[in-house]
């Protein structure tokens, strides 16, 4: 269902055979696809402490409330500590403050409360999880509580080891601490192994040192560091798979939105954007070109290498549009590991998909005439329904700009991700509700694809020039006449990119300033009432947010009231309003 369907179909019909060919051989698997990031070839693990097995044996959660130590400094520059190692060049020193007041991570469980599971007088039922918990009930139960769901849990607490040490199929409710919600290590990685180690300093005895103390860890291989439990976030394709164990589901990691509970009243998953979000949290650490620690590895043309292999960083490019293009390529590739994933639990069930695998859009959209579906097109058969559109629709834009790239020839990529997406709208609409062995494979094969592409960016420069033209293209698509877009996820998804592309290329004066770009204001008004342009509605917070300012996220509006603004606004689509308002945006 992504833009221009009806001639991509046609286009594409002649390369399904070319794209067949491409992925025999390849090694598919049901399993999400996670890159491990790359061992600098001049760096030797040998020459690094390495975890134990006693370190692996016992290896969990530390909990928030220790990182809050180092990570709670609002002024880190008049430390001692901090003064000897430079550490707050490395990092702000300062995200836990951020995250503990506006993230709302830090209060997920407390959303899962209800009149029976409440226990302290600050807090108060959640209307959605009460009307979730009252309709599973009635099938699951008069004990049933969602707080107590170890599938809910999964998503909105801490789980109390790693996933090596208690595979998902061994948790109970006692696996997990509520107590900080989805805290620090769900995203960074457990960390009682790697809390000593990464913040170990020594004397720096080198003549003329930078720092009167060395740490260590700043130079230790992104490999090494996932061995003692660190989760590679410096890396777009690591941290977006992160995201979307929960933010799309990974059945493998036990997190996963079934039909079942959307029914009952959880909310709809908005499309994974790793840019948007991270600004809706709103981001509590410094990109690599915000530190200077790491500009300055880049700068030097003995350590230029070494900078991206470890923070993914060059000095010559947008760190912010490197980050976007192959964060939405590693999303259509977590997108396609869960349909692989689902398609082969509904094949040894010998049962149908479930109905959460499709596009929530084929069955719940408004009938009306003339219809923007129909100016649209599909992919495949009209009329069954098919996957959700949107990561296709970001995937195909980037790779279309990279095409137009001095680099790796991807010239062909697009047609390839043509050719992949018929084969996938063959598969769905084969049989009524999916063929499963034929999206096994379709979905399998996309996951591969998408993750041998996304490292083929790795070697193409997002310079302004770049950027500048991939804004345009992005406008483009979004305002294409002969392909409308006809999806309101598709449609959110080109806002915020050109919000991504639009903040990054204004002027530095101006993004420190922490003023929301006048024009962003101008487009989300035009917007209004067509397109979700945040996911938090009424969020009284810059996306830069320092350390001061700004009313605490978690208490500007409850969950029911965001999601009834949320889904009034995306069941509003409409094509012109947002075709006119992407239209009349004007770079700096």
């Amino acid at each position: 269902m992504t833009t221009g369907y009806a001639g991509r179909a046609a286009r594409a019909v002649g390369l399904a055979g070319a794209f067949a060919g491409l992925v025999i051989g390849l090694v598919v698997s049901s399993a999400s696809v996670r890159p491990v990031g790359a061992t600098q070839k001049d760096e030797k693990k040998a020459d690094y402490p390495r975890p134990g097995a006693s370190d692996k044996a016992q290896h969990g959660l530390l909990g928030a409330a220790e990182c809050k130590n180092c990570h709670s400094e609002t002024k880190p520059q008049d430390k001692e500590l901090y003064q000897q190692t430079k550490g707050y060049e490395f990092i702000r020193l300062s995200e836990n403050i951020i995250w503990s007041t506006h993230d709302l991570h830090s209060t997920a469980y407390r959303s899962l409360l209800t009149d029976r599971t409440v226990k302290n007088k600050k807090d108060k039922p959640n209307a959605t999880a009460q009307r979730m918990e009252d309709n599973l009930r009635k099938y699951k139960g008069d004990t049933y509580t969602v707080a107590n769901d170890i599938g809910c849990l999964a998503c909105h607490a801490s789980t109390k080891a790693p996933l090596a040490r208690t595979p998902h199929t061994e948790w109970k409710p006692t696996s997990f601490s509520t107590t900080e919600g989805v805290g620090c290590e769900m995203c960074h990685g457990h960390g009682t192994m790697y809390e000593r180690t990464h913040r170990a300093s020594r004397d720096d005895d080198t003549p003329n040192p930078p720092t009167e103390k060395v740490v260590d860890w700043r130079s230790f291989p992104t490999a090494l560091k996932s061995e003692w439990g660190l989760t590679n976030l410096r890396d777009p394709a690591t941290a977006t798979h992160t995201c979307a164990s929960c933010h799309i589901g990974n059945k493998d990691e036990g997190r996963f939105v079934t039909h079942d509970w959307y029914a009952a009243g959880h909310p709809p998953l908005p499309p994974l954007d790793l840019m948007a979000y991270a600004r809706e949290q709103p981001r509590h650490w410094g990109f690599a070109h915000e530190m200077p620690y790491i500009t300055s590895l880049a700068s030097k043309a003995a350590t230029k290498d070494k900078a991206f292999a470890l923070y993914h960083y060059r000095q010559d490019e947008s760190f912010v549009a490197r980050r976007f293009a192959e964060s939405s390529l590693a999303t259509l590739g977590a997108t396609a590991s869960l349909g692989s994933q689902l398609a082969a639990d509904a094949k040894a069930k010998a049962d149908g998909l479930d109905f959460a695998a499709f596009d929530c859009y084929s069955c719940h959209h408004n009938l009306k005439y003339p219809s923007e579906r129909q100016d649209r097109g599909y992919v495949g058969r009209p009329g069954r329904p098919l996957y959700r559109p949107a990561a296709f629709a970001l995937a195909r834009l980037v790779l279309s700009h990279a095409a137009g790239m001095k680099g790796p020839d991807l010239k062909t990529a697009v047609a390839e991700l043509d050719a992949a997406e018929l084969a996938l709208a063959d598969a769905f609409t084969a049989k009524t509700y999916g063929d499963p062995d034929k999206v096994k494979t379709a979905t399998a094969n996309i996951a591969k694809w998408s993750e041998d592409v996304r490292k083929k960016l790795e070697a193409v420069r997002y310079t302004p020039e770049e950027t500048k033209r991939l804004f345009e293209m992005v406008k483009a698509a979004a305002t294409d006449e002969k392909r409308p877009v006809g999806d309101p996820e598709v449609a959110q998804l080109y806002t915020w990119a050109i919000e991504t592309l639009f903040i990054d290329l204004q002027s530095k004066e101006k993004t420190d300033k922490r003023e929301e770009p006048k024009a962003l204001i101008e487009m989300r008004t035009k917007l209004d009432g067509t397109i979700v342009t945040r996911l938090r509605p009424n969020a009284a917070f810059y996306y830069e947010q320092g350390v001061t300012g700004g009313i605490p996220g978690p208490t500007v509006e409850s969950v029911d009231n965001r999601l009834k603004v949320r889904m009034e606004t995306f069941n509003s689509f409409r094509r012109d309003p947002f075709r006119k308002a992407l239209g009349e945006i004007k770079l700096p």
